[in-house]
This record gives C-alpha cells, sequence and structure tokens, in this order.
C-alpha cells in the first residue's frame, strides 16, 4: 500500500511544476501558484502519515537522535512523511523562485527543474544569480 502511495504523492504537485515550466503565462498557473490549497492538501497528508507512523511501530523515527532516526526512517510510513515533507518544501521553493523571478526579470526555467531534482541546489543557483542581478538595484544601494 506504501508503495502505492508513493507513486501517487509524487504526482500531486506535478500539475503546479508542469504549468510553472510549460507554461507560466497562463492564467491557470498563475492561480495555482498564489494559491494556498495546495499546501494545505500536501501537509494534510504528511500529518496523516506522521501519525500513523507515530501510532505504529515507527514512533521512534522522530527521535533527534541520529540512531534512532535512522532506524526509524526504514518505516515505510515514516519514509512517507519524510518524502511528503520534501515535496512539500521543494514546491514551495519552486514557487517562491517563480513569483520571485518575475519581480527581478529574470527567467525561472532552469533553476526550476534544478530545483525540482536537486531541491536545494536550484535555491542556490537562483539566490546566486539574483544576487548578481540585484547588484544595480537602486534600493539596495542604498543600504
Amino acid at each position: 500500500m506504501a508503495e502505492s502511495l508513493f507513486g501517487l504523492i509524487n504526482l500531486l504537485p506535478m500539475p503546479i511544476w508542469l504549468g510553472m515550466l510549460l507554461f507560466p503565462r497562463t492564467r491557470y498557473t498563475q492561480k495555482l501558484v498564489m494559491s494556498y490549497w495546495p499546501y494545505m492538501v500536501l501537509g494534510g497528508i504528511y500529518l496523516v502519515f506522521l501519525l500513523i507512523s507515530l501510532v505504529s511501530s515507527e514512533g521512534s523515527a522522530f527521535s533527534l537522535s541520529f540512531n534512532t532516526l535512522r532506524q526509524g526512517l526504514t518505516g515505510e510510513w515514516a519514509f512517507l512523511a519524510v518524502w511528503m515533507h520534501l515535496l512539500c518544501f521543494d514546491l514551495f521553493t519552486g514557487v517562491w523562485i517563480f513569483r520571485d523571478a518575475k519581480y527581478w526579470g529574470l527567467n525561472p526555467g532552469i533553476f526550476l527543474l534544478v530545483t525540482l531534482f536537486l531541491g536545494p541546489l536550484g535555491l542556490a543557483s537562483y539566490l546566486f544569480f539574483r544576487g548578481r542581478k540585484s547588484k544595480n538595484d537602486p534600493v539596495r544601494t542604498l543600504n
């Protein structure tokens, strides 16, 4: 069952990612990136996985000890909770890049792809290029 859920939860954020990558100027995409409901849905699913993991014998997965956390993540529900956590924050980061790039006049496409597949590297590369672009921003030069 967990394996089927894994496949399903991977599909949930895809309409937003595809909209940002393939149809960035459509009203559909603009509504998606301004909406809170995707995070509410993903957060709700995360909560369910987290509760199931805590109620089952996998409850030790959320201890602060390295070894108990590592061992606990071998449980399927704990793994699904952590995976949902990653999906949600990668999506949030991608949406933030998409919206911020519009302000700075940057094309977010490559940064979104890197964020989709490599999470923090996409954010780091976007912030690096945005920082270079913002050096000529009159508001920043006032500081």
